[in-house]
């Protein structure tokens, strides 16, 4: 997580001094001549809720949350069994999150990878042209502001003599692929081997994560899902000096 900070720290003094790391992801995943920008706010804001939804007391689930629970996986026991068994089978580094739909209150287990986000704004690209073939500024000559211009120029032009209410330029554009579904993470385990490889052994994730789901901090979760009513907590990291038992 140095390494993560030392990089961010480097925004010091542009446009995006200020922004939070969600803000960063977003904004950032989409264009690949800032990839290592959006691996370092992503990771940065990945292990900020991970160490978030953390408790070093047991934390009973809230009754509203664990009614919702019940009607999307059937029983607490049935969603801590999936939801285990998915961060286990994850081959390769990555987290595991239980989303929440946004226009519902439906809740899904979801696995990134790597520094992959939750978020469908990070998810989409627009895509009109084969990119096999046209120079995206990474690789080439065409340099990443030239060819953001360029893309500029073309959508303007492509709107022109256009109606609806729909279009890429109108008010009401997709901010998501088609199909897309809008989430909000309400709680995530890392699963990289620096996480849990040192303490627990090469055959310890399982115990790992049996470990880290008797400190999940239920109260953060139910608050997040928005069953409390109350303002969602902040990702911004705390620190506390615990350790899980073995």
């Amino acid at each position: 997580m140095d390494k993560v900070a030392a990089n961010i720290v480097k925004l010091l003094g542009t446009v995006d001094e200020n922004a939070l790391t969600k803000s960063l992801l977003i904004k950032h995943a989409r264009d690949a001549s800032q990839a290592a920008l959006f691996n370092h706010a992503s990771m940065a804001h990945n292990n900020h809720l991970f160490f978030r939804y953390i408790s070093p007391t047991p934390v009973p689930v809230p009754q509203a949350l664990l009614d919702q629970i019940i009607i999307d996986f059937s029983s607490l026991d049935s969603l801590r069994t999936e939801f285990l068994a998915t961060a286990n089978a994850m081959f390769g580094p990555g987290f595991v999150w239980l989303v929440k739909q946004s226009s519902s209150s439906s809740l899904r287990i979801l696995a990134t990878y790597i520094a992959g986000s939750p978020y469908p704004g990070a998810h989409c690209r627009a895509q009109p042209v084969d990119m096999a073939t046209t120079n995206t500024g990474v690789h080439g000559q065409m340099s990443p502001e030239e060819y953001a211009r360029s893309r500029t120029t073309q959508s303007l032009a492509g709107a022109v003599g256009t109606a609806g209410s729909f279009g890429p330029l109108s008010r009401n554009a997709r901010a998501m692929a088609p199909g897309g579904v809008a989430v909000e993470p309400i709680l995530c385990v890392n699963t990289w081997e620096h996480v849990w490889l040192r303490d627990w052994g090469v055959d310890g994730k399982r115990k790992f994560l049996e470990a880290w789901w008797e400190k999940i901090n239920w109260d953060v979760v139910d608050a997040n899902a928005g069953f409390l009513g109350q303002k969602q907590f902040s990702s911004r990291p705390i620190r506390q000096n615990w350790q899980m038992p073995r």
